[in-house]
């Protein structure tokens, strides 16, 4: 009874360990833990079984046995246990990318509104 206990304790502090979820942008998911997130990378502790499922042109480097890091631009997301988003590098390379097409945009009303008062001005003033 003790040693079914142990084992049971066991598997649940691993799975308490990985608990959170990796998704790359090809759909592929691995568990682990996330150890740190910035805008370029993220190291991730990767659980034994989701190793053979790493895209490797993803990882930048092993640290260690269970713990990559890898490039963001391969990431969607990564969710805790409760499905929390908790690293997004999908979501912000897409709100960065909407700010540089706002500011485009932006640019471009501007233009045509200087050109247009410019239009006018020489047609009213020949």
């Amino acid at each position: 009874m003790k040693r079914l206990i142990s084992l049971f304790l066991i598997f649940a502090y691993t799975t308490i360990l990985f608990a959170d979820t990796l998704t790359f942008k090809n759909g592929v998911t691995i568990q682990g833990k996330l150890v740190r997130y910035n805008k370029d990378q993220l190291t991730f502790k990767v659980d034994e079984d989701s190793m053979r499922n790493i895209p490797q042109e993803a990882v930048i480097t092993i640290v260690n046995d269970n713990t990559i890091q890898f490039h963001n631009k391969y990431v969607k997301n990564v969710k805790d246990e409760n499905n929390n988003i908790i690293a997004n590098p999908a979501g912000e390379r897409l709100k960065k990318g909407l700010m540089v097409a706002g500011f485009s945009c932006t640019c471009v009303a501007i233009s045509v509104a200087i050109i247009g008062v410019f239009s006018l001005r020489s047609l009213f003033n020949p």
